[in-house]
């Protein structure tokens, strides 16, 4: 690889890790072509990239971003999973494929920024789906504004009740 071309390589990964929000290091020594491509296609529904870097190349990349702090970490084989969209679904995914393939062991990662370990990201892959979350939320703040009109009804109810008794109790009356 030329010099225009690492330089090509450092200022496109510098780019990707400025648009991350989420990032993973990992040790994949030992796993296989078939296997990796097998995590590709399995973290490109989320939006994932993982992909092996040489390590100086990295080093220069990550230089200036949120991401220095990672730096003492590209040592030995490292490969990275880039995320900007949903975080959750990428660490599920993760996750389950490092049960699967041992061999793929977590280094370090960083979430908007602030580190997290392995137990951080195992927690992460266990929270419910992004469109769970927000559904819940929203049946959060509906359910004081449905007790608002239940109780409203309630009183609506209770007043035509007594009206109608009062109709019941003049018809008998007038019938009598």
């Amino acid at each position: 690889m030329d010099r225009t071309a690492k330089e090509t390589t450092v200022e496109q990964l510098r780019a990707r890790l400025s648009q991350a929000s989420f990032l993973t290091l990992h040790v994949f020594k030992g796993l296989n072509v078939a296997d990796l491509t097998s995590l590709r296609r399995e973290l490109k529904p989320t939006r994932t990239e993982f992909e092996v870097v040489k390590n100086t190349l990295a080093k220069r990349a990550i230089q200036g971003t949120a991401c220095e702090t990672l730096v003492e970490h590209f040592k030995g084989p490292t490969a990275m999973a880039l995320c900007s969209q949903d975080a959750v679904a990428s660490a599920r995914v993760l996750i389950r494929f490092a049960k699967e393939h041992p061999k793929l062991q977590f280094k370090a990662g960083l979430l908007e920024g602030k580190p997290f370990s392995e137990q951080n990201l195992t927690d992460l892959s266990k929270l419910p789906s992004r469109k769970i979350l927000l559904s819940t939320l929203l049946g959060a703040l509906k359910g004081p504004a449905n007790g608002l009109v239940n109780v409203l009804a309630g009183v609506l109810r209770k007043f035509l009740g007594t009206l109608q008794a009062i109709e019941q109790e003049k018809s008998k009356l007038g019938s009598e």
